[in-house]
């Protein structure tokens, strides 16, 4: 395997590990579950999203179960 090859594996690797996260965070659990999980620090979690990332999916999964609830 080549330098090349390395890179792009790693590559993919952080995107289906940020993929995992959103998915965690959409299931409804908080940074701060999942920062456990990994047994990282919350800060650590909060570095590797976008500013107000964790907020935005949980304001998307409060407004799926509402809709949900009411129907």
């Amino acid at each position: 395997m080549n330098e090349d090859n390395v890179k792009t594996l790693l590559q993919e690797m952080e995107w289906v590990r940020k993929l995992l996260m959103l998915q965690t965070l959409a299931a409804g659990y908080n940074q701060g579950h999942l920062a456990q999980a990994l047994g990282v620090s919350d800060a650590t979690i909060s570095r590797m999203m976008p500013k107000g990332f964790a907020k935005v999916v949980a304001k998307i999964v409060e407004q799926r179960s509402n809709s949900e609830a009411q129907a």
